[in-house]
């Protein structure tokens, strides 16, 4: 009887342990054939290029080194660190795999003189090179809601020291066990009964892995038991290679903020600031310390700790003669060589990762962005973005501060683009940069205001034999009624009426009454083909206020209309992303600039030079003092009841848009020129050296009217009847 219960038993537990086994097998199978950890897509800003005479101040080279954590030292030995006498530097430049290929590290000689490059060669021969350039800084990552952070790496780029130390440390059997270890829990037990206390585990490594990979960490018998068979399939269906190399890239070995550091390339970045391939013996000892407990040993809350744990395994290694005695000796003087901690896993830039995520959902799955562990290149430039930041973050809290009746919730954005190719540079969705959250770059639908008035007077001077700056308009009070009985009375900002004024006045003093008449005489509907040109993509309805600007538009749309501006007539169609490459460094993608000549750069021409005296001598006067007399061209816009305050316009190498308000579109009591004008300039008072200098078209003309009267522009065939061509 006791027999067959025993057989009954017996026969049960081995149907449940094949059970289990087939079980597990397939949950296996399942999960750890594709790999599939959750490691988003990478981004990182435009790459700084170091070429011979081009323009590079000091402030600019060191501010991108300190970005890219350089560390400047008496003599730079290793990627990473630079060494500055006076305007000479050297530079140990890190390698990296571009989307063109990979770049070794290299030590580059760079001497800036009075502002020129003049000096960018590779110490080796001191020759030049078609390219020299900095590695791209790293903002974030594209999905900042998952709470993992990893660097996948296969086994050939491991040092091969941390394999050593990996194995002599944790799983000496991995080669010989079939995934739990009889020895090691022996090993184990005789060494924690000896001591008294539990110093030593008999885990395998394939074991960790299960652990991490497919189970939680509940201390319990069943969870053991799993663990152990799950091992024993693991180890039973892949080699042992596969193994190592899933292990290295799960290892739980920190905590940034929110977000766990898992594997020795991303624990490397973390602690080290360095690649896996650069770390030095004491430092690959260190990392591989953690594995017993990232926060007990701690390198920067408990370094002691730590220093102790690295220093055992330095001498395992060198007890089974993976290392010499100088090695040891070396790696045993040296310090825990961890930087400063590093900010909290959130993106340093999250109003630029939202525009870059929106920009690849067109071209890849979520899946893909999620786990395929993608590179994505941009053409943010990290000085522009954190000149925008600083602006925008320090004026509101100075408007806030100085002015009483304005609220403490007073909100802005910021975008920025390249004036030549249409390249954004930076954006800034909210006054506080690192806030993830809405981002009103892109998303804050507002009224534009006076910001839309150029278009209109744009529309007009196409039409070179009916206008030209000089054509008179009457700037006197009118009404329509609407189709539905409403009566549409506009007024301008002072109240006042002006009488005839010509174009160039209106638009330099800002007049609604003169823009809407005008609107009115060439017709809405060819102010929205204009708009429609110039690339806005929203419905537009052709009302009487879209002149005076009612269209709600965010502050992305207004500057690629401007851009338009700004590019003498020529539509761009630029992206955030400049190439995106797989894990491996092939390129998968590669987003190129376009350009179409949508406008007539003649009458593009006419308003741009409008659009300089608006800030020298119009509603934005103000501003050209702001900016010590740098020429530039732009326009203020302010919407009803001091709800929304604007300023775009454009320098000889930037175009940006600034929108300040409160997001209830309550009145924030601000004005273009009290408000979003002084970010702007502080803006560019930060970023260009160079004045605004326009290009006059071959289809314009100079003429005056008189014999000693000034010279003005007009559109050939455009000139006016008591006008005669300046000589």
């Amino acid at each position: 009887m006791v027999k067959k219960l025993i057989l009954r038993s017996f026969i049960i537990g081995l149907v449940a342990l094949i059970a289990l086994f087939i079980y597990s097998d397939a949950e296996i199978r399942e999960k750890f054939d594709g790999n599939r950890w959750l490691v988003p897509a990478k981004v990182y800003s435009r790459s700084m290029m170091l070429l011979e005479g081009e323009q590079l101040a000091m402030s600019e080279l060191l501010m991108e080194l300190r970005n890219l954590n350089y560390r400047k030292v008496i003599k730079a030995t290793s990627p990473g660190q630079y060494e500055q006498y006076d305007n000479n530097f050297i530079i140990y430049i890190r390698g990296f795999n571009y989307a063109d290929g990979f770049y070794s590290a290299r030590k580059v000689s760079v001497v800036i003189d009075a502002g020129i490059l003049t000096k960018a060669r590779t110490i080796e021969g001191d020759s030049a090179l078609s390219t020299i350039r900095l590695e791209p800084l790293f903002i974030g990552r594209v999905n900042p809601l998952v709470n993992e952070d990893r660097e996948l790496v296969t086994l050939d780029k491991l040092p091969q020291q941390l394999t050593n130390a990996l194995l002599v440390s944790e799983d000496r059997e991995f080669f010989e066990h079939m995934g739990i270890s009889f020895k090691g829990i022996a090993r184990a037990l005789t060494r924690n009964v000896s001591e008294g206390k539990i110093s030593q585990g008999g885990s395998t490594l394939t074991q960790q892995l299960v652990k991490n990979y497919f189970l939680t960490n509940e201390r319990t018998l069943w969870r053991k038991a799993r663990e152990a068979v799950m091992a024993v399939t693991l180890e039973w269906r892949y080699d042992k290679d596969e193994i190592l190399q899933a292990y290295i890239n799960e290892v739980y070995l920190g905590q940034d903020g929110a977000r766990a550091i898992h594997g020795f390339a991303k624990a490397s970045r973390f602690y080290f600031d360095r690649d896996l391939s650069q770390l030095n013996l004491s430092q690959v000892a260190t990392l591989v310390a953690l594995i017993r407990g990232p926060s007990y040993y701690d390198p920067r809350r408990n370094p002691e700790r730590t220093l102790a744990r690295r220093n055992l395994i330095l001498k395992q290694l060198f007890e089974f003669q993976f290392i010499t005695q100088a090695q040891l000796d070396d790696a045993l003087r040296r310090q825990l060589q961890v930087v400063q901690k590093p900010s909290a896993g959130q993106s340093k830039m999250p109003a630029v990762i939202s525009m870059v995520r929106r920009h690849l959902r067109q071209h890849y799955t979520l899946d893909q962005l999620n786990h395929d562990d993608l590179s994505v290149f941009t053409t943010i430039n990290p000085q522009v973005q954190n000149a925008a930041e600083q602006a925008l973050k320090n004026r509101v809290d100075w408007l806030t501060r100085e002015y009483p009746s304005v609220p403490d919730t007073l909100q802005g954005a910021v975008i920025v683009s390249d004036r030549q190719t249409g390249d954004i540079l930076a954006v800034v969705g909210d006054r506080n940069p690192n806030y993830d959250g809405f981002n009103r770059a892109l998303d804050a639908y507002r009224q534009t205001g006076s910001a839309i008035k150029p278009f209109v007077y744009l529309t007009a001077l196409q039409r070179a034999s009916q206008y030209s700056l000089f054509t008179s308009i009457d700037d006197r009070a009118f009404s329509l009624t609407a189709s539905d009985g409403s009566l549409w009375k506009p007024q301008n900002y002072d109240k006042q009426e002006h009488g005839a004024v010509t174009l160039e006045q209106a638009l330099i003093n800002s007049y609604n009454l003169s823009t809407a008449r005008l609107a009115l005489n060439v017709g809405l509907e060819s102010v929205v083909d204009n708009l429609y040109d110039a690339g806005f993509s929203r419905q537009l309805n052709a009302f009487p206020s879209l002149a005076l600007g009612a269209q709600e538009m965010s502050p992305f749309e207004v500057l690629k209309l401007y851009q338009v501006l700004a590019a003498a007539g020529l539509k761009m169609e630029s992206s955030v992303i400049s190439s995106v490459t797989a894990p491996d460094g092939r390129l998968l993608d590669r987003f190129g600039n376009t350009a179409e000549q949508v406008i007539p750069p003649e009458a593009i021409y006419l308003v741009n030079h409008t659009l300089q005296k608006v800030v020298s001598e119009g509603t934005a006067r103000g501003l050209g003092q702001q900016i010590a007399g740098l020429q530039v061209a732009g326009k203020t816009g302010t919407t009803d009841d001091l709800k929304d305050s604007w300023f775009a316009g454009f320098s000889e190498n930037y175009v940006a848009v600034v929108w300040l308000g409160l997001d209830s579109n309550e009145p924030m009591l601000l004005t273009g020129t009290t408000g979003a004008m002084r970010v702007w300039g502080d803006f560019i008072r930060q970023v260009e050296r160079e004045p605004l200098q326009l290009t006059s078209p071959s289809g314009i003309v100079y003429a005056k009217q008189g014999w000693f009267g000034a010279c003005y522009p007009f559109v050939a065939g455009g000139v006016p009847a008591d006008y005669s061509l300046c000589d």
